[in-house]
């Protein structure tokens, strides 16, 4: 007789593996020059905050990135926005390249990377860059994630067979009491002409218990009539059991629609599938605009917060990841105390500075980039130590094709003009208004 026992190697989930430098499970944001800076992916259960630029351009394009990569893999999604049309946004998520298609992608990237980009000189950059990577080295070989084509849309086949959920606030009734009524009049005798008020399907917003509730009772044999009052009692269980937890949520917050959303991403995650621990699935949450000036009230600040803190507890005890963009900018305006407060709610808070409509969009050391990328938080998630890029001095472009993260540099010719500005010029426009940068060259 031998000890020696076969490993049993469990499947991860599907779009998920298991990350080099913290151990944890993580899945791709959908942009793989977003997923080497965070580390390889977003990690499961964690929750990542856009900050959107000012003409809320760049922030769609990631959300839709992150859109794109759940309806590749398979995986559950929930799209809510009261700014856009969740049904007209998915139809415009881009199209996944081909595994040739990617190939070549990436040998460009390399090349670029290399300096090679039909310069003159036969250098892109200045030449201490040429044999350094956009972000690092890991970018050529990740393991997970898609590359999309922005140019080009989706299959409508594969949206088809997409397992998404919406949300606009365009339905007031949610959809659980519909089907409770379904089932509560299919229950129901059909010999009945007309029944009491007292057997009317629950009015969503008002509490019910089973003994307020009496079954239809008719002249048959008791079997039928214990059927019958067992079958009422277990729809008004279920009834009062949903209507208790909205009326406990509206009771939290000042405007229902925080409410109705929080509902509906709870009903949701309450899914067996997305249950910790037993790796069916992965639900991908995607909040767009949240606190636009569509979410405005007297408490907007108070319910903002209390519904990122109900959403991360949700979050975080199930298979599921989130991404929210925020207009930060207009957040600030309304009260500046609340932009810390909501970083301190979120996982990994990342802004997006673009250089539409500034000066900087026709400053020299500029002119490559569409706008910086700001890191303000990264959390160690179930691990000891947080993944942290090579630079913080990272710019974005966004090309006709796709998305791209890379380090900032300046160009060669801005030292050795005369009439360039200092280095003091340069690093205060890179500074942030919460920040400050300095670049060592």
């Amino acid at each position: 007789m031998t000890s020696f026992r076969k490993k049993a190697v469990t499947k991860p989930i599907r779009g998920t593996r298991t990350s080099p430098h913290t151990a944890q499970v993580i899945t791709s944001s959908g942009n793989p020059y977003l997923d080497v800076v965070i580390g390889g992916g977003l990690p499961m259960s964690s929750i990542c905050l856009i900050e959107e630029d000012r003409f809320m351009t760049h922030a769609k394009v990631l959300a839709k990135y992150f859109l794109a990569e759940g309806v590749l893999s398979k995986q559950e999604i929930f799209l809510g926005s009261l700014d856009d049309i969740p049904a007209e946004m998915l139809r415009r998520l881009p199209k996944p390249l081909t595994e040739l298609e990617t190939e070549v992608e990436q040998r460009e990237d390399r090349e670029q990377g290399a300096g090679g980009g039909g310069a003159e000189n036969g250098l892109r950059i200045a030449w201490r860059y040429n044999d350094l990577p956009l972000v690092n080295s890991e970018h050529a070989q990740a393991k997970i994630g898609h590359h999309f084509n922005l140019m080009e849309q989706m299959d409508s086949m594969m949206l088809y067979y997409a397992n998404t959920t919406m949300w606009d606030d365009s339905h007031k009734e949610p959809l659980w009491d519909i089907v409770i009524a379904e089932e509560f009049s299919k229950s129901s005798s059909p010999t009945t002409e007309k029944q009491p008020a007292e057997d009317a399907p629950p009015i969503p917003g008002e509490e019910t218990t089973p003994q307020e509730k009496a079954p239809p009772q008719e002249e048959g044999s008791a079997s039928n009539n214990n059927n019958n009052n067992n079958n009422n009692n277990s729809s008004s269980v279920t009834s009062s059991t949903k209507t208790g937890s909205q009326e406990s949520q509206s009771q939290v917050f000042h405007n229902p629609r925080y409410a109705g959303l929080l509902n509906d991403i709870q009903h949701l995650l309450r899914d067996e599938s997305f249950v910790a621990g037993t790796k069916k699935n992965l639900c991908r949450v995607c909040l767009t605009s949240l606190g636009s000036p569509l979410w405005y009230d007297e408490h907007f600040g108070e319910d903002l917060i209390k519904f990122l803190t109900l959403l991360m507890a949700s979050v975080r005890n199930c298979n599921a990841v989130c991404l929210i963009t925020m207009p930060m900018h207009l957040i600030a305006k309304y009260d500046a105390s609340l932009v810390p407060k909501i970083r301190q709610l979120v996982d990994y808070a990342i802004e997006l500075e673009s250089f539409a409509g500034s000066e900087r969009e026709t400053h020299p050391a500029f002119k490559e980039y569409s706008g910086l990328l700001h890191l303000h938080k990264m959390s160690a998630l179930n691990t000891l130590a947080v993944h942290m890029p090579d630079t913080t001095d990272l710019a974005f472009k966004l090309r006709r094709k796709k998305f791209v993260i890379e380090k900032f540099h300046l160009p060669p010719e801005l030292q050795e003009s005369p009439a360039a500005k200092p280095d003091s010029c340069i690093s205060g426009l890179l500074s942030n208004s919460s920040a400050t940068a300095s670049l060592d060259f």
